[in-house]
């Protein structure tokens, strides 16, 4: 029995270990930006805790994502190339480069066809590119399975070009597909690319309000585990074993007409947070009580507020608390039960795409020119470093084993205490 119990502390324990060292798709654990991790760096610099800092063949604006002593990133390159690396994670040096396809299609001229982040398991890697090439790779480097998601079902038709980013659960990869055309949320079966199923999400709203670009996060209470996904004016939660539709939240429109979905959902705490296009100040951003099935416009909301809403950095929770950033620089801090604001600053003067990132009681907000504030994550405004970078980028950081991992428009930087 002793020996029972030993064994099952230390399958546990390895667990947690994995659990707690990768980030291994779009904004780590679940979706939610929040490594569990402690020891990242807080100041640095271009000559200081920098582990190693590397060039990449080509641009994107996905965020680089970790498994175990690998890391993996897409980039296009000149000749539009569509390439899925894989480096070491201490050293930076490439393990293999595999190209999964090759074109372009409609984009806004900030991003390419390599916005979408890579999601793994350590044993694959599932690739999404804006041209709507999908892929899963071993990992080895040879690709396992391919499919083309635009061929099969319709040109990807939103103004920006495509941007969300697939998720894994359970075997299960989720491919959002939301614009101003046919749209649907796919699920596919990781190991041979077939249709687990898919469920269509049609939904009134004006031309552009159907345009999203957001991703799923997976939100979690008690047995039950919901995936969870924004565009055309609503949010739904799903069954992530059958796609079955088990709630919506609807009337997630912008004050403006440019009503588009950029920024994503984030949860924590009991509540789920939506928000609507912040652009021209003009967005909002709503809380609804997890749980719960049918229509939740009404019987599941919590609070609302339009003045710190972003366009497109998703906001983050951490430790009671809602942390959003404008793309003007404007960084708010929320309370999380009543939706009332406990700080709004000024961080940045230059444009803000990427979205904060949290860890061991500190946010980190990163600028258009990958320069970052670290805040204290709580109710009083407390700065504890500010981090020139000055490269231009879209990307999130990763954050992962007390390392950051940091893409511009240059290439990829691990940062490290020494």
């Amino acid at each position: 029995m002793k020996a029972l119990l030993s064994a099952a502390i230390a399958g546990a324990l390895t667990v947690l270990s994995v659990s707690a060292t990768d980030w291994a798709n779009w904004r780590g654990p679940d979706g939610l930006g929040v490594s569990p991790d402690r020891g990242f760096p807080m100041a640095w610099s271009k000559t200081n805790h920098v582990a190693w800092s590397r060039e990449l063949p080509g641009k994107g604006a996905s965020s680089p994502i970790t498994f175990g002593d690998r890391l993996y990133v897409t980039t296009q390159t000149p000749d539009l190339g569509l390439h899925l690396l894989a480096l070491d994670r201490r050293t930076g040096a490439t393990v293999w480069d595999t190209q999964v396809g090759q074109g372009k299609a409609r984009a806004h001229q900030l991003h390419n066809m390599a916005t979408p982040t890579a999601v793994t398991d350590g044993e694959s890697i599932w690739v999404q590119f804006g041209t709507g090439d999908f892929a899963c790779v071993k990992a080895d480097g040879k690709i396992r399975w391919q499919r083309q998601i635009a061929k099969e079902y319709g040109t990807y038709n939103a103004n920006h070009g495509y941007g969300s980013s697939p998720m894994l659960f359970e075997g299960r990869v989720y491919v959002p597909w939301m614009h101003q055309g046919p749209s649907f949320l796919l699920a596919l079966d990781g190991l041979t690319g077939r249709n687990v199923w898919k469920q269509d999400r049609n939904f009134e709203a004006r031309e552009e309000g159907k345009d999203s670009y957001s991703s799923a996060i997976f939100v979690r209470t008690g047995q039950r585990t919901d995936l969870v996904i924004e565009g055309a004016e609503a949010m739904t939660g799903y069954d992530p074993a059958s796609g079955k539709q088990r709630w919506i939240v609807k009337g997630l429109e912008a004050a403006h007409p440019y009503g588009r979905t950029i920024a994503g959902i984030t949860a924590g705490e009991g509540l789920i947070v939506a928000v609507t296009s912040g652009f021209q100040n003009r967005g909002q951003t709503v809380a609804y009580r997890v749980g719960g099935e049918g229509d939740l416009t009404q019987s599941h909301r919590a609070w609302a507020f339009s003045k710190f809403s972003p366009d497109c950095p998703t906001p983050v929770i951490h430790q009671g608390l809602l942390f959003t950033i404008r793309d003007d620089g404007m960084a708010s801090c929320v309370d999380l039960k009543t939706g009332e604001a406990h700080w709004q600053e000024r961080l940045f003067t230059e444009n803000v795409k990427v979205s904060p990132v949290a860890a061991d009681g500190r946010i980190y907000f990163t600028s258009g020119q990958a320069n970052c504030v670290v805040v204290k994550a709580a109710a009083k405004f407390e700065v504890l470093a500010r981090n020139e970078w000055n490269e231009e980028t879209l990307s999130t950081p990763a954050l992962s084993d007390g390392r950051i991992y940091l893409r511009t428009f240059q290439g990829l930087t691990c940062l490290a205490n020494p």
